[in-house]
């Protein structure tokens, strides 16, 4: 594991994230990485950056909003979803990877997907990262091809591989412990690891909302951890909220998890979000 935590969520000591060819100091602030989906299906913004020029926009955008990662995905996952095919999928992604790679000080560039010819090929237009929302579990090539490249990955855990414990949060150390050993089995410096619990791809909601109240154990675990539950089912529950009113709650998850020392959240509306989780990190520092 990387290192030891106090409880308060502040490191012992400050150690250091491989992003890509960038790092990123653990523990001095939350970072948020923005959400671009070149996709006409995502649940929440599918169709809108569906074409090359509008999705280079929008992700020069997101780094300007602040994002410190910008995560860009060429396939819905959302439950239900339809695969499309590998060809299809690069094609989507490639060209925008391509464009905004070449882009003066943008933040590293992070390929979802959970294809490995589509990983290949996003890292080799300029991508520095993979998330991987099977987190190597079902394809473990994916492990090799990100070692090779000398890569950064995002390991989720996903609870529709079928893995069950009596606890979400036992379930999700589980995975994550298999998730590590292809890992580093593979090559993969434990430098450039992050894990996501996978907020949004659980059974049901209360599962959701123990993974939230269990951030800090799970934080525990010893890798930069990073949540995504910006617009999620999670954050319209209170008050029934459609997926054009889940700001105020999706900013409310996210000022949580940097209260309790989460690295890293994942959203679509990253100005907002950086102001909040900004605030969050001068309020909890000794």
């Amino acid at each position: 594991m990387m290192g030891e935590r106090e409880e308060n969520g502040i490191p012992l000591n400050s150690t250091k994230l491989k992003l890509g060819e960038g790092l990123w100091s653990i523990g001095e602030q939350t970072g948020v990485v923005g959400i671009l989906n070149v996709t006409p299906d995502s649940f929440s913004d599918g169709g809108a950056y569906a074409d090359v020029e509008l999705a280079v926009l929008k992700g020069k955008d997101l780094a300007d909003q602040g994002a410190d990662i910008v995560d860009i995905g060429g396939e819905s996952t959302r439950p239900g979803y339809e695969e499309v095919s590998i060809d299809e999928e690069i094609s989507r992604v490639v060209p925008v990877i391509s464009a905004l790679s070449t882009q003066e000080s943008f933040p590293p560039i992070s390929i979802d997907t959970t294809k490995l010819d589509v990983a290949r090929a996003s890292l080799d237009a300029g991508a520095g990262i993979v998330n991987d929302v099977w987190g190597f579990v079902r394809d473990p090539e994916m492990a090799g091809l990100v070692a090779e490249h000398k890569a950064s990955c995002i390991l989720m855990h996903n609870a529709r591989l079928g893995w069950r414990s009596n606890s979400i949060l036992d379930s999700i150390k589980r995975f994550w412990e298999e998730s590590i050993l292809r890992a580093e089995k593979a090559g993969v410096e434990e430098d450039r690891i992050i894990l996501d619990p996978g907020i949004g791809f659980t059974d049901t909601r209360d599962q959701d909302m123990a993974i939230l109240r269990g951030l800090s154990e799970l934080r525990a675990f010893g890798f930069p951890l990073m949540i995504g539950a910006s617009r999620k089912r999670i954050t319209g529950v209170p008050m029934n909220l459609s997926l054009k009113d889940r700001l105020e709650s999706t900013l409310a998850t996210s000022a949580f998890a940097a209260a309790v020392g989460v690295d890293f959240v994942r959203v679509h509306d990253v100005r907002e979000n950086v102001r909040a989780v900004r605030m969050m990190d001068m309020i909890r520092k000794k």
